[in-house]
């Protein structure tokens, strides 16, 4: 037996069913709204990671370079060690080391706008 509420469609253009109207009018426009901050805010952290990228590309290569002419036989090897040279990462005593180049205008940029829509709550 289907237990569900079933809402005649007949009774949703009517005067009773003007809200329910509204507010899938509502929430279509919403969703429209929240995928284009989304879309913002990706483009952001895109824009962000090219520029944080360019910067660190140079000086990664460099640490291969030095890794490779440091007598180690598997140049694999340094390759896999600094791939990920300029992120985050965890110290010994357990506190972090913050990602390089993040006070780039791109990521600032980015960083407010993150914060801004986890002020927003949403």
């Amino acid at each position: 037996m289907d237990r569900q509420a079933r809402i005649p469609m007949h009774n949703i253009g009517g005067r009773r069913g003007a809200p329910l109207v509204a507010l899938l009018l509502f929430l279509g426009m919403s969703s429209a709204v929240l995928a284009d901050a989304a879309s913002d805010l990706a483009n952001l952290d895109a824009q962000c990671e090219a520029a944080r990228e360019a910067k660190i590309k140079p000086l990664r290569a460099a640490e291969i370079a030095k890794c490779k002419a440091d007598s180690h036989n598997d140049p694999e090897y340094c390759e896999r060690y600094w791939r990920d040279y300029g992120n985050a990462s965890r110290r010994a005593n357990g506190t972090m080391t913050p990602r390089m180049f993040d006070d780039l205008p791109e990521c600032v940029a980015a960083a407010k706008a993150h914060a801004a829509q986890n002020q927003d709550g949403r």
